[in-house]
């Protein structure tokens, strides 16, 4: 998350330029909303990955606790309990024989891994990617491009980097 908010507080920054350089009316509006637009996606982003880690896992932790074979979700039912736990360490066993990670389903193994870094960089550029389209077309009213799209980032950290040099 703190790449997130450092991303967050540069498109800010960015949004901020653009509307003082285009003579842009309402400035501190446009940096409002483009930094609710990007938490806004980047939490949707966040529930998206969950959703397709969660419809793609084929862990059985969802109906059977791991540690003590017990049904994780109803404990209630004190009747059965014994042949519940015997299901579900039998169940467990047998859905993990081949597998030595902690979780099972989309992010196992070696393509897991790659989907689990994608999974790290969608809530984080997939926002950015909004709020530059946003910008480009709302904000600037010009065609999409990809020279306009990213148009001032270079600038921008120009300026950034000349702010810390000290006067003389």
């Amino acid at each position: 998350m703190i790449f997130g908010g450092l991303i967050a507080i540069l498109t800010a920054i960015w949004i901020y330029r653009t509307a003082r350089e285009e003579k842009i009316g309402n400035s501190f509006y446009w940096v409002t909303g483009s930094f609710v637009v990007y938490l806004t996606v980047q939490i949707l982003m966040i529930n998206f990955n969950s959703m397709i880690v969660e419809t793609f896992d084929t862990d059985v932790s969802i109906e059977c606790d791991a540690v003590d074979g017990l049904n994780a979700r109803d404990n209630s039912d004190t009747s059965g309990i014994q042949l519940r736990q015997r299901e579900c360490v039998d169940a467990w066993k047998d859905n993990n024989e081949d597998d030595n990670s902690d979780t099972a389903g989309i992010q196992s193994g070696t393509g897991g891994t790659f989907i689990g870094i994608i999974f790290e960089l969608l809530p984080l550029v997939v926002p950015f990617f909004a709020v530059a389209f946003i910008r480009l077309r709302l904000m600037l009213k010009q065609p999409l491009s990809m020279a306009t799209l990213f148009s001032g980032i270079k600038e921008m950290f120009i300026a950034i980097g000349q702010s810390f040099k000290s006067v003389e």
